[in-house]
C-alpha cells in the first residue's frame, strides 16, 4: 500500500529528529532509532520516548548484531 515505509533514511540527527517527532505527535506513528555503520548497532532514544520505542530500538539492534553474527562479521 503506498505509503507504508519501513525505513526512512535521514541526512543528520536534527532532520531526523524533526521528523520523528512530528511523525509521532501528528499521526500517531512508532519508531525505533539506530545508528549503523560503526562497530555495533547505536540505540538512539529520546527522554521522551515510549517505552515500546525504547524496546523496538533495543529489540532492532539485537537483530542487526544476530544478522551480523550469522554473516561472520563479528
Amino acid at each position: 500500500m503506498s505509503g507504508e515505509v519501513d525505513i526512512i533514511v535521514v541526512p543528520n540527527l536534527e532532520a531526523g529528529n524533526i521528523l520523528v517527532k512530528q511523525l509521532e505527535y501528528l499521526s500517531g506513528a512508532q519508531s525505533a532509532g539506530l545508528v549503523l555503520g560503526a562497530r555495533v548497532p547505536i540505540i538512539l532514544t529520546s527522554r521522551a520516548d515510549k517505552p515500546a520505542s525504547r524496546l523496538s530500538s533495543s529489540a532492532l539492534a539485537n537483530l542487526m548484531i544476530c544478522k551480523r553474527k550469522h554473516e561472520g562479521k563479528v
